[in-house]
């Protein structure tokens, strides 16, 4: 996969490359069926998680979880795919979380804190 920053992602796909226009792309990870690109507008953190099906049509628009920020995609050993979240007030004594995508909620949902 390659992110040209603020402008596309490129997603290889078994059947063959895919190339999105992403206005802000930031990072992305791939899953499956699914594309998960944040996007940003600079210089804030990222601002939006959009899903993407295997078309490239965006199943889901994401902003962060309420009194969290965006920081980065990561890998979650049960979930797969996850955002780390910062707490704009530190829940349970952690400033970082791992968020997951919720497919049949088309939500996301805190998995555990992010080391």
């Amino acid at each position: 996969m390659t992110v040209r920053k603020g402008r596309s992602v490129c997603w290889v796909r078994e059947d063959g490359p895919l190339t999105l226009t992403v206005p802000g792309a930031d990072s992305a990870y791939a899953q499956g069926d699914l594309l998960f690109v944040l996007t940003v507008s600079p210089p804030a953190l990222p601002h939006r998680l959009t899903v993407f099906g295997r078309d490239g049509m965006p199943l889901a628009e994401l902003p962060p979880p309420p009194g969290h920020v965006f920081q980065y995609l990561s890998r979650h050993i049960e979930a797969g795919m996850s955002v780390v979240c910062a707490a704009e007030v530190p829940a349970e004594q952690w400033p970082d979380w791992h968020f997951g995508y919720d497919s049949q909620k088309r939500a996301l949902v805190r998995l555990g804190p992010a080391y």
